[in-house]
């Protein structure tokens, strides 16, 4: 009656069965962890240029940005002009942002596209993330004051100031790792410090050397018998009966005894000898830059390439050469990378060479960076060599006996002794004012010779001026009329005054003239040279009218304030005498005269003065 009915119970149970296994199955089996969710990366709000308005995203980095939409904007496109740039994307957090991220450094445009409006545009500037690097350089190198800008495409310039060469180089490293390439950091970064730095340099060398040899040679002509020693080589020839000896001329003493025939050579020698050389190159450059000086010249030798004239020709270039980099730091020490080196051209070290003679050199150099203050000095290199070489050559038994023995050997005995010294001395120098250039260069001091001087003086050159070779009683040298009037002055005015005014010599060659208060010379008054040099100023007179009658008298007139002592008597020799009168009013007493036994009194001829 119910066929359907009766359908449907088994299939009930076969669901309750399957309901009943899988219960029983996810019974059994661990429940499953939870997945946690990927964490967004995070970004920073973009940066604009507040000059045009750009966006600033740095190269391999990810910025947010916010368009700004309005409320039910809606967004339909992002166009980039160039995506090999920028790479944009929607901010999953945040619909309404957008997520820039760099590819490669460059310009691009940003456009936005939104339902019903007008587009938006933005310029987009994709370039090394500057921020980064300014930090890391602060964290850095904390003393630097040093600023990042971009350039054209990946570049970017480094410009400021460091304390030393060390910060500078650490700067260097960090911006080339900003940009990948150190070809893209234009690095104008400067040590602080002085930067003209002047750089001496001392090079002395004494060479000494004492050579003592000896040696004695004797030949002996019988009537049949020869007998000689010439182990020494100062006797050459006698070897046979007819052949007379010849003596060398390097024997220093000869004896010959004729009737007996018999010669003498003695060569008993000390030799000392001693070469002294100094060297005091200076060149002054900028901090940081190398600097290069020579004075010396090229030396031809004989070269590898040969052609077919003969060999090759080589220049190679000798003197005093100065090889130096001068870096001040901040701090104002100077770090000196120096190559001092003095080269001389030497015959004997030469070869030859097919018939060519090639010279040799002597040098002496040295290569060291030192750091120190303006104004010190650094030995920086210095040597003491000591050699010995001695030499003796005799004959078996007989050389060897005492005394005896000298005229059958030689010796030689040879000491050698040389010291050298390089000394530098770094300095901060700035220009010269224009009163402060020297007046006279080197060879601008002196002038050429007339032919007197040329001729009867031998004088090459002479100082430059005026210059009187005879003043009247004694002979001036061109060296006593040099410019250095101020620091040595010229005497008596005689290099270029009258011959009246110098009418006594000096102890050293000089007129010694006698001045008056207006710098004239006395007249008629003469003074002994012990008298110049110890005796103090004497008081100016001045002359009277000389009363009629048969003597005539003196009667000077003090003029100076205060009186001076009398100078002291010189045996022999005429000294004058002054009365002085103390003034009025002041107590001082009047001084005695000097008696001179023996003496007339000095006289004085007074002219006719004038009256009105």
């Amino acid at each position: 009656m119910h066929p359907m009915r009766n359908a449907r119970r088994p299939l009930l149970r076969a669901l309750l069965l399957l309901g009943g296994l899988s219960a029983t199955v996810t019974s059994g089996q661990q429940p499953m962890p939870m997945q946690p969710m990927p964490m967004q990366p995070t970004a920073g709000d973009v940066q604009i240029d507040k000059k045009t308005g750009a966006l600033i995203v740095p190269l391999n980095g990810l910025v947010s940005f916010d368009p700004k939409l309005d409320k039910g904007d809606l967004l339909t496109d992002i166009i980039v002009a160039r995506e090999d740039i920028l790479q944009v994307r929607v901010d999953p957090a945040n619909p309404a942002r957008l997520l820039l991220s760099g590819k490669a450094a460059g310009l691009t445009q940003l456009v936005l596209v939104i339902k019903d409006k007008p587009k938006r545009s933005f310029e987009v500037i994709v370039q090394p993330d500057l921020d980064l690097l300014r930090a890391l350089i602060r964290r850095t190198v904390p003393t630097a004051a040093v600023d990042v800008q971009p350039g054209v495409g990946n570049v970017i310039v480094v410009s400021g100031y460091v304390t030393s060469p060390q910060d500078a180089d650490i700067v260097s490293r960090l911006a080339t790792s900003a940009v990948g390439n150190v070809n893209n950091v234009i690095n104008a970064v400067q040590v602080g410090g002085g930067q003209q730095v002047q750089i001496d340099v001392v090079i002395a060398s004494v060479d000494r050397n004492l050579l003592r040899s000896r040696g004695f040679d004797f030949a002996f002509r019988g009537g049949s018998v020869n007998f000689n020693s010439i182990v020494s080589g100062l006797i050459t020839g006698g070897t046979t009966l007819t052949d007379a000896p010849i003596l060398s001329p390097d024997a220093n003493l000869q004896i010959g005894v004729v009737p007996n025939q018999f010669f003498g050579a003695l060569r008993a020698l000390r030799s000392e000898g001693v070469a002294k050389f100094i060297a005091e190159p200076r060149v002054i450059t900028q901090s940081g830059r190398a600097a290069f000086f020579r004075a010396g010249g090229q030396q031809a030798i004989v070269g590898p390439a040969a052609g077919i004239t003969g060999p090759g020709v080589q220049l190679v270039p000798f003197g005093t050469e100065l090889e130096v980099v001068p870096i001040v730091y901040g701090n104002g020490m100077i770090w000196l990378e120096i190559n001092p080196r003095i080269s001389a051209v030497s015959q004997a070290l030469g070869i030859n060479i097919g018939g060519a003679n090639s010279p040799g050199f002597t040098e002496q150099q040295v290569r060291t960076a030192v750091m120190l203050e303006s104004g010190q000095t650094f030995a920086i290199g210095g040597l003491i060599q000591n050699s010995v070489q001695a030499s003796a050559a005799k004959i078996p038994v007989l050389g060897e006996l005492p005394f005896i023995g000298t005229g059958f050997s030689r010796v030689t005995h040879e000491l050698r002794e040389s010291e050298l010294v390089i000394l530098v001395t770094p300095r901060l120098v700035g220009p010269m004012n224009c009163d402060q250039v020297p007046r006279r260069l080197p060879g601008r001091e002196s002038r050429s010779p007339d032919d007197y001087e040329l001729f009867l003086e031998n004088i090459l050159e002479a100082p430059r001026g005026q210059r009187k070779v005879w003043n009247g009683r004694c002979y001036q040298a061109a060296y006593r009329c040099d410019p250095t009037a101020a620091i040595f002055p010229c005497v008596g005015n005689v290099c270029t005054g009258s011959n009246a005014y110098g009418p006594v010599c000096g102890p050293r060659g000089h007129a010694v003239p006698v001045a008056n208060s207006n710098g004239s010379p006395g007249a008629g008054v003469t003074v002994p040279p012990a008298a110049t040099s110890s005796a103090p100023a004497r008081p100016t007179v001045t002359p009277v009218a000389e009363p009629t009658g048969a003597q005539p008298m003196t009667a000077p007139v003090p003029v100076s304030a205060q009186p001076a002592a009398p100078p002291v008597p010189v045996s022999g020799q005429p000294v004058p005498v002054s009365i002085l009168t103390a003034p009025s009013g002041r107590g001082t007493p009047e001084p005695e005269p000097i008696p001179l036994p023996g003496l007339p009194p000095p006289v004085v001829v007074l002219p006719d003065v004038p009256r009105n």
